[in-house]
């Protein structure tokens, strides 16, 4: 199966406000489901670093990438940093 993971100019495309308030964002592998995430950094001194899955059905095309990609920032992404960032 295809598999289209962010590369850093798509995740400062999508995430680019965050990116700017110190927010940084790294694609690993997930051992525990067996694909990657998105690791969410919050900066010097943060022990928090959440993670945001990719499954692979939302990651077939380049276009499904972005799209799960949003969804990812216009929901998760926003509740983990309310209060922390903004």
């Amino acid at each position: 199966m295809e598999y289209f993971l962010p590369d850093q100019e798509s995740l400062q495309e999508i995430f680019g406000a965050y990116i700017a308030r110190g927010l940084r964002f790294e694609v690993q592998p997930d051992a525990y489901f067996g694909y990657y995430a998105l690791k969410v950094l919050f900066g010097e001194g943060s022990n928090a670093s959440p993670v945001l899955h990719l499954p692979p059905e939302k990651m077939q095309t380049p276009e499904a990438a972005q799209q799960w990609l949003e969804h990812l920032r216009d929901t998760q992404l926003t509740r983990i940093t309310r209060g922390i960032i903004g």
